[in-house]
């Protein structure tokens, strides 16, 4: 019914987010790692 394709509908909202949040989240891993070599703290 309408109320399923809803659920439905939200959760592939949610996952899509959740995708585009874990690239994001590789892709900052990726940089900070790439300044880490570059410029070491200790």
């Amino acid at each position: 019914g309408e109320v399923e394709r809803g659920k439905k509908n939200g959760l592939d909202y949610l996952f899509h987010l959740y995708e585009q949040c874990r690239e994001f989240l590789i892709q900052v891993q990726n940089i900070a790692k790439e300044r880490g070599e570059k410029c070491p703290t200790k």
